[in-house]
């Protein structure tokens, strides 16, 4: 993906191996993980140069806008929404978890970062997805089980594990 938050290495470069990346993942026809900081516009315009949906695959620790977030899924990507969710100002990411398809969103740790309430400031754990998990179903007035259940499966299909 792309990342330039920190702007660690020179903007061209990591366009043109990512695009080189794109292009690998449709020769093998594998989906991609897409890793993606302050860098939008760039990552939709090189998924879409290099026929990303193709493959499609899943924004890794989706805390875009809906309007990104719709053109992601438009692509046939799938969020994969991290703890962000659940802190005090979450951004955009209440809209975007409400609006998508419930099929098109998974949960993420991001371990060791961005622990959800009530572990916020702690290491990020692998059982703390249920946090996310939970207030995804808060926020779309489900049964927790349901989109727990929900975000399993589509992980297990989006990334062919049966």
């Amino acid at each position: 993906g792309l990342d330039y938050y920190y702007d660690n290495s020179p903007r061209e470069a990591q366009r043109e191996v990512f695009a080189h990346q794109v292009a690998l993942a449709r020769r093998v026809k594998r989906p991609l993980m897409i890793h993606v900081r302050d860098a939008y516009e760039d990552t939709l315009d090189i998924l879409r140069a290099e026929h990303a949906s193709d493959v499609g695959g899943i924004i890794h620790c989706f805390t875009g806008s809906w309007a990104w977030g719709k053109q992601a899924l438009d692509l046939g990507f799938h969020l994969s929404i991290p703890g962000v969710l659940t802190f005090a100002k979450p951004g955009e990411l209440p809209e975007v978890v409400t609006q998508a398809p419930l099929e098109r969103l998974l949960t993420e740790t991001d371990s060791p970062y961005l622990a959800p309430a009530p572990h916020r400031g702690k290491r990020n754990e692998p059982a703390y997805v249920a946090h996310v998990a939970d207030e995804i179903a808060r926020l779309r007035g489900m049964d927790v089980l349901v989109v727990r259940e929900a975000t399993a499966r589509n992980a297990v299909t989006r990334l062919n594990l049966v």
